[in-house]
């Protein structure tokens, strides 16, 4: 599936931003644990340090883990 790149956006950014209904704590808590709790798929590693998220599939993800 082709996504367009408007839809990424910085890790570090997407954790500060409007966008995300989370803490900080809580967004970072979701990273360090995606392979276990299926966020995977909304993070896109660009090199060792640096990650990218895909907004859409993290607003997904997370609306399927609240039941919504």
């Amino acid at each position: 599936m082709l996504k367009e790149l408007k839809e990424f956006m910085s890790k570090a950014e997407f954790a500060k931003s409007e966008s995300n209904p989370l803490t900080e704590a809580e967004f970072n808590y979701l990273f360090k644990n995606r392979e276990r709790n299926g966020f995977s798929e909304a993070f896109l590693k660009l090199n060792k340090r640096k990650f990218c998220i895909h907004v859409p599939t993290f607003i997904k993800c997370l609306s399927e883990r609240l039941g919504k």
